[in-house]
């Protein structure tokens, strides 16, 4: 591909729906286990909006390593980054109605211009696979160095 090539509208479009689709065949079985770094987090926006505290279960906090989180404003985004890392809430989702709930995050995500990435997760000692969303393209604004969107939050006086 041609340098300056890949900001094209058919680009965008193109990578967005090979992401969409890979990402989409995935996430079927009997739990799924996701790294939820921004508004799906405890206390915030999207966390009580699906009511997770109580349509998922709390595995932990944890630290990926590998991607950056960005501030889009109202909500964060990560993007692989070799030495950056995200502090994330692990949940798990399992039984058919957790697994809505899981299924209409993912819904939200792929189509909000992120795809999903499996990941190996550290939760106190124990280690598990789950799924982290990243945003399909390098988001061009504001870095957020410790990696935590709730203590960037706080810093900034926003409350969700």
């Amino acid at each position: 591909m041609a340098q300056g090539t890949e900001k094209t509208l058919y680009g965008n479009v193109f990578h967005r729906n090979i992401c969409w689709q890979r990402s989409y065949e995935r996430v079927e079985g009997e739990e799924i286990i996701m790294a939820l770094y921004g508004s799906l987090r405890d206390g915030l926006y999207n966390s009580r909006r699906l009511n997770l505290p109580n349509r998922s279960d709390f595995l932990g906090i944890t630290r990926i390593k590998g991607y950056a989180l960005y501030s889009l404003g109202p909500y964060p985004a990560v993007y692989s980054a070799e030495n950056g890392s995200v502090v994330a809430e692990v949940r798990r989702f399992s039984g058919k109605k957790q697994l809505e709930v899981a299924k209409s995050i993912d819904y939200m995500e792929l189509f909000g211009g992120y795809h999903r990435e499996y990941v190996d997760l550290e939760i106190e000692q124990q280690k598990v696979k789950g799924l982290i969303y990243v945003y399909d393209e390098k988001p061009e604004t504001e870095v957020i160095e410790h990696g935590d969107w709730i203590k960037y939050l706080n810093e900034k006086g926003s409350s969700e």
